[in-house]
């Protein structure tokens, strides 16, 4: 995360977020935390977090790393150019 905005992957200003959602009864009021524009928005109160496109592609990136580790998946070579024309 970058205060300069056009160094975040959204290429906008960083957001104050609250964890614990106002609209949840956070009454402190004051936010805990800067989430990327995009991310935050993605977030809402909370409800959806196990959902935002950042944390599945994290853990589709983590079970794929896990599967090629394990074996299940393999790095095949590249075909020769002959082969792969044919």
């Amino acid at each position: 995360m970058y205060r300069e905005p056009a160094n975040n992957p959204d290429g906008r200003a960083l957001h104050a977020d609250h964890t614990r959602a106002r609209s949840k009864g956070n009454t402190a009021g004051a936010a805990d935390r800067l989430l990327h524009d995009l991310c935050n928005k993605q977030r809402g109160d909370g409800s959806r977090d196990h959902r935002r496109p950042a944390l599945l592609a994290a853990r589709q990136r983590d079970a794929e790393r896990r599967r090629r580790d394990e074996g299940a998946l393999v790095n095949w070579p590249e075909l020769p150019a002959l082969i792969a024309s044919a």
